[in-house]
């Protein structure tokens, strides 16, 4: 029997085109491994026009594509890949997949014992969140939504100081919902903050000693420094058992470490909308995940 082909490879790039991105050069990796790409206007398809978001796509196809753009909902993520499944081309993370690493309370269950402890509510209630809270023990916590923190407003929406009165966890609740306004996603999540070794500081708080690992078919692709520090990259393969915890072929993992010296996991996000370091070269992801070259 004649052995059946693997459906080209290639990249579609969600774009705003309100907002800068570094996806050019991204575009340009891809295409030197001879990748094909693909623009998809996120605005049109954050308005419900799906034809005039895909007219870049080919409209009949059996493309396999990695999508590389701004961070979207499950249920933004799940219109692309249906819009995209009409015309024959199918997505390497399902919407499913991407919601396994963008969602805390889908993955922190698999890693509980590597991140810091959580808990979190399915509304805006801040009293609830406060009252979930106390699981965890008296404050400092970390507040973000189920998929994001408003780190960029650390003293007012993010960190809750020890001592923090229940006025003053609420308030920060309220700043973070107020922050993340429309992009606000389903809950309030609280996190026991843990005592990271701070490396620098940037114009909205501290910087830590914090680096992005990516993770394709569960395997370890690529370590750099989150921030632009001279420092050496650690050897992160006692994190591989992890990428086959997470239910994506793409999917990154914020590690940093903590002032005793240890390390301890920050974040989980999709790998197609995490941002990558400075540092790193956009084919040594690129070409083990679409098997390009």
């Amino acid at each position: 029997m004649p052995r059946r082909s693997r459906p080209a490879s290639a990249l579609v790039f969600g774009r705003n085109p309100s907002q800068y991105d570094t996806f050019d050069v991204e575009a340009e990796a891809a295409e030197s491994l001879g990748l094909d790409t693909y623009q998809v206007d996120l605005a049109a398809l954050l308005h419900g026009n799906l034809e005039r978001a895909l007219d870049a796509v080919p409209e009949h196809g059996t493309l396999r594509l990695l999508y590389r753009g701004w961070m979207l909902t499950e249920e933004e993520y799940g219109a692309l890949d249906e819009a995209l499944s009409e015309r024959g081309h199918r997505l390497l993370t399902t919407p499913t997949q991407y919601a396994a690493a963008m969602y805390l309370p889908n993955w922190y269950p698999r890693i509980a014992r590597y991140t810091a402890r959580s808990v979190w509510t399915e509304d805006t209630d801040a009293q609830e969140a406060w009252r979930a809270a106390q699981e965890l023990g008296p404050a400092p916590y970390i507040l973000k939504d189920h998929v994001k923190s408003a780190k960029e407003r650390w003293e007012e929406a993010c960190f809750v100081p020890a001592g923090a009165t229940r006025e003053d966890f609420e308030r920060t609740c309220t700043n973070l919902v107020e922050e993340r306004g429309e992009r606000f996603e389903r809950g309030l999540v609280v996190r026991k903050y843990l005592p990271l070794k701070v490396y620098g500081r940037t114009p909205t708080g501290p910087a830590h000693l914090e680096f992005r690992l990516f993770f394709g078919h569960g395997r370890l692709l690529a370590a750099e420094p989150y921030y632009e520090f001279d420092v050496e990259v650690p050897d992160f393969t006692a994190f591989e058992p992890l990428g086959r915890r997470i239910d994506s072929p793409f999917f990154s993992l914020d590690v940093a470490m903590l002032e005793d010296g240890g390390w301890a996991v920050v974040e989980v996000n999709d790998g197609g909308v995490s941002g990558l370091p400075p540092g790193l070269d956009p084919r040594a992801l690129f070409e083990p995940l679409l098997g390009a070259g």
